[in-house]
C-alpha cells in the first residue's frame, strides 16, 4: 500500500491531449496541486498536458512508474494491463467503470484482469473507483477537482463509492477537519478495506480512520483488525436493508450483510457507527477531543431554553447531570456577581456578557473530579462577538486539553458566520444541543466499548467431541435429512452442554413399557417438521403412562390430517425441566464475518420481542455476559420485581459452549438452542430443545 500512497511516478492511461477527458483532469490536478513525483499521460495521441508529457503507447514511457491509472472503456483495461505487466509497473488503480456492476453479475472482465494481475504480480485497486489521494504530498488520483487543501492532516477515509467519499471530503472542509489519506476502493475485486485498514492502523502520520462502505468483502478479516486497533475507526455502512442490497449490487457489487451481525461486530471490536451522514463527521469532530470516561455531564448556556433542551437530550442519552459542590459555587460568586442567575446544573449564563468569566467558570467546571465532560451553549450576534467567539473556542480548546475532558460546544447565530466558524475554527463545533450530546454519546460510548473490548479476556477452548457430530452429521447426509430433536441434543452435548435428552421410542405402546420419571415432555421427531410447536408436535407436563399413551396416539391422528403428511421418525420423551427463565442461544455461519452466536429471551418471546444480542464467535465468558447486560430483557434476569434472579453464570457459559461449537464445526450451517432454561442462580441452564442445520 506504500506505493499507492507515495508514489514517486505515476502515469495516466486515457488521458487525452484534445479534450478535457477524465484522464486529462487527473493529470491537471497533480500538476496544479503540486505533485512532487513525475506524472505521464498514455493516450491515442502523443503531446502535453501542463507540462507532462503524454504517449501514444505504455513502452514509451523513460521510467517503469511506481502506480499506473487506468482510466479507459472497460473492453480496453485487459490489453492496458498486459501492457502495464510488460513495462514492470506493478501498482495499478482501474477508475473505468463498466464491470459486473453494470453487466448483471457477468465476470468476464473480471476474470482477465486478475488472470493478468496474478500473472505479473500486480496489486491493483477497483475497477470502478477513484484511487487514493494523499495530501501531504499533493497526490490526487480522482478525476474531480481539487481546491487547496492543507497538509498535515490526521484522519483517513476509506469509501467504497468515490461520490460520497467527494461529498464527506468537501463537509471535512466545511468542519475545519483535515485529512490526510483518503482511498476510494470500488469494487474491490482485489485489493479491499481490510488492506487499506491495515496499513493506515499502523500509518503514523494517521490518528483516526474512517470509513463509509457498502459491503464487507473480508467481514472477519475487518474485525480481527478493529479488536487490535488503538486508533478510532468510525464506520457509515449503507445497504442495511433488502430494499438497497439490489441497488448495491448493481453498484459496486456490495453483498448485504444481515445488519445486526453488522452491529455486534462493532459493539464487539469498539468501532464507531455513523447511522447517517450528520453522524459521520459529528463523530470525526468529538472523536478527536479527550473521550468521554464516564456520563456525569454539566450544562453552561448562555440561554436558559437551550439549557432546557440540553437537559432533554442528555437524558435521551443516558447522562447524568452532578449537583454542583458548595465551593464551585462560592467559586462563581467571586468571579462574578450575579443577581439572576440560579447557581445549579444546567448553570444560566445569560446574564454574562465578558468572554473572560466564561473561560474561568467553564475551567471551574471541568476541575471538578465528578464532571466527565461540559456541554456549552453559546449564543452571540456575529457582528459585535464574532472575534471573542473566536478568542473563547481557543481557549476551550486548550481547557479541554489541559484537563482531559471533552467541551462540546453548540454555537447559535447567523448563518454566514455559522459557516465561516466551522471552517475555519479549529475547535469543533455543533448546530444544536441535541447534535452535541449524540456527539458526547458516541465519545462516551467509544471509550465503554474500548475499555470493554481491551479487556475482553482469553477465549475458553471447551472440548468438543467431534466424533459424535461426525456419526451424527454422516448419517443426516447418507439419509438426506436434518439432524432430529434427539441428535441436535446430542450435538449440544457434545459441546459440555447439559441437556435433557430424554428416550426415543416409536409407539404409545413402546411408551409405556420404560420406567420413566413423570412428569415429562413428549415431542415429535419428524425430519420434515423442525418447527415442531406449529404442527402440535409438543405436548408438556404429562403426569402418567396412561397419558402419555394417549398424547403419543392424539399426535399420529393428528399428523395424518396434515397436508403433506410429514414423516413420523419417533417420539422424544423428556423429564420437565425444573423452574427458569426460558431463554434462546443459537448461532449459525455468516457468509461474510464467519460464525457468530445470538442470545436472548426464548420460547415465544423470541419471535414477539425479537430483543437478541449478537457476536462474532467464539467470545470469551466477559463478551456473553456483555451480550446479556444488552438485552432489554435484562432487569428479568436480574429478578426484577421479587422475581428469581437466574443463573447468569450459566447462561453465558451456554453462550460460550455454542459459540466455540460453531467456531469448532464450520459444517454446523446453524443452531438454535430453543428454550434454554436458566433456573436460579447457583442452579445452572437445561437445554431442553435443539435444531441444527448442517451445510
Amino acid at each position: 500500500m506504500e506505493k499507492f500512497f507515495y508514489p514517486r511516478s505515476m502515469v495516466v492511461i486515457g488521458a487525452s491531449v484534445k479534450k478535457m477527458n477524465l484522464g486529462h483532469i487527473i493529470v491537471l490536478n497533480n500538476r496544479q496541486n503540486g505533485y512532487e513525483g513525475n506524472i505521464y499521460g498514455v493516450s491515442r495521441e502523443e503531446g502535453d498536458i501542463a507540462g507532462a508529457h503524454v504517449y501514444d503507447s505504455v513502452d514509451k514511457l523513460p521510467e517503469v512508474p511506481d502506480v499506473a491509472i487506468i482510466i479507459s472503456p472497460a473492453q480496453t483495461v485487459p490489453d492496458f494491463m498486459e501492457a502495464c505487466g510488460k513495462k514492470g509497473i506493478k501498482r495499478i488503480v482501474i477508475e473505468s467503470g463498466g464491470f459486473s456492476e453494470y453487466s448483471e453479475g457477468q465476470h468476464t472482465l473480471e476474470d482477465k484482469i486478475l488472470e493478468i494481475a496474478g500473472r505479473y504480480g500486480i496489486r491493483f485497486i477497483g475497477p470502478n473507483c477513484i484511487g487514493m489521494v494523499n495530501f501531504d504530498i499533493k497526490m490526487m488520483m480522482p478525476f474531480g477537482f481539487f481546491s487547496e487543501t492543507p497538509a498535515g492532516g490526521r484522519v483517513a477515509m476509506i469509501v467504497q463509492s468515490g461520490g460520497v467519499g467527494g461529498s464527506y471530503l468537501r463537509e471535512f472542509g466545511d468542519n475545519a477537519i483535515i485529512p490526510g489519506k483518503f482511498a476510494a476502493i470500488g469494487n474491490k475485486l482485489q485489493i479491499d478495506e481490510v488492506d487499506v485498514l491495515d496499513y493506515l492502523i499502523k500509518d503514523e502520520k494517521t490518528d483516526v480512520i474512517t470509513m463509509y462502505m457498502e459491503g464487507f468483502k473480508r467481514g472477519r478479516a475487518f474485525f480481527d483488525l478493529a479488536l487490535r486497533s488503538d486508533k478510532p475507526i468510525i464506520v457509515q455502512k449503507s445497504n442495511r436493508s433488502n430494499l438497497t442490497a439490489k441497488i448495491a449490487q448493481s453498484h459496486t457489487t456490495a453483498l448485504s450483510a444481515d445488519d445486526d451481525v453488522v452491529d455486534g461486530c462493532f459493539r464487539q471490536a469498539a468501532v464507531i457507527r455513523a447511522e447517517d451522514d450528520i453522524d459521520f463527521i459529528n463523530a470525526t469532530k468529538i472523536i478527536r477531543l479527550p473521550l468521554m470516561k464516564s456520563r456525569r455531564v454539566a450544562i453552561l448556556s448562555r440561554s436558559g431554553g437551550h439549557a432546557v433542551l440540553t437537559v432533554d437530550a442528555c437524558a435521551k442519552f443516558g447522562f447524568s447531570l452532578v449537583d454542583f459542590p458548595p465551593a464551585f459555587i462560592e467559586t462563581v460568586k467571586t468571579i462574578y456577581h450575579t443577581r439572576v442567575i440560579a447557581h445549579q446544573n444546567p448553570l444560566d449564563l445569560g446574564e454574562i456578557f465578558d468572554y473572560t468569566i466564561f473561560t474561568r467558570i467553564l475551567e471551574e467546571a471541568l476541575k471538578l473530579p465528578d464532571v466527565d465532560g461540559v456541554l456549552f451553549n453559546h449564543l452571540y450576534i456575529a457582528s459585535y462577538e464574532a472575534e471573542m467567539s473566536r478568542d473563547f473556542l481557543g481557549n476551550v480548546s486548550k481547557l479541554s486539553a489541559k484537563y482531559q475532558k471533552p467541551v462540546a460546544v453548540t454555537v447559535n447565530t447567523d448563518a454566514t458566520e455559522m459557516l465561516s466558524i466551522s471552517r475555519n475554527q479549529g475547535y469543533p463545533v455543533f448546530a444544536t444541543p441535541l447534535m452535541a450530546a449524540k456527539a458526547l454519546d458516541m465519545s462516551a460510548t467509544y471509550y465503554e466499548e474500548k475499555t470493554a473490548r481491551d479487556a475482553r479476556g482469553e477465549n475458553v477452548m471447551s472440548p468438543v467431541d467431534l466424533t459424535v457430530i461426525d456419526k451424527i452429521k454422516n448419517h443426516c447426509l447418507a439419509e438426506k435429512r436434518i439432524p432430529l430433536t434427539d441428535e441436535a441434543l446430542r450435538i449440544a452435548e457434545a459441546a459440555g452442554l447439559n441437556c435433557i435428552t430424554g428416550v426415543t421410542v416409536q409407539s404409545a405402546g413402546e411408551a409405556g413399557k420404560g420406567k420413566l420419571d413423570f412428569p415429562v415432555a413428549v415431542k415429535i421427531l419428524s425430519r420434515d417438521a423442525s418447527h415442531k410447536s406449529d404442527v402440535g408436535g409438543v405436548s408438556l407436563n404429562i403426569h402418567n403412562h396412561e397419558e402419555l399413551a394417549g398424547v403419543i396416539t392424539g399426535m399420529k391422528e393428528a399428523f395424518k390430517k396434515i397436508t403433506p403428511q410429514p414423516t413420523i421418525d419417533g417420539f422424544l420423551i423428556q423429564k420437565m425441566a425444573t423452574q427458569g427463565v426460558e431463554c434462546f442461544v443459537g448461532g449459525r455461519q455468516d457468509p461474510v464475518f464467519g460464525p457468530i452466536v445470538i442470545a436472548g429471551l426464548g420460547g415465544i418471546f423470541l419471535e414477539i420481542f425479537k430483543d437478541t444480542a449478537i457476536r462474532l464467535a467464539p467470545v470469551t465468558k466477559n463478551e456473553a455476559m456483555d451480550m446479556l447486560k444488552k438485552l432489554k430483557a435484562y432487569p428479568v434476569l436480574q429478578g426484577a420485581r421479587g422475581k428469581m434472579t437466574a443463573d447468569m453464570d450459566a447462561f453465558a457459559d451456554v453462550i460460550c459452549r455454542v459459540s466455540q461449537l460453531l467456531a469448532t464445526v464450520p459444517d454446523i450451517a446453524e443452531i438454535d438452542l430453543n428454550p434454554v432454561i436458566v433456573h436460579e442462580k447457583g442452579k445452572g441452564a437445561s437445554i431442553v430443545d435443539s435444531r441444527v442445520f448442517f451445510k
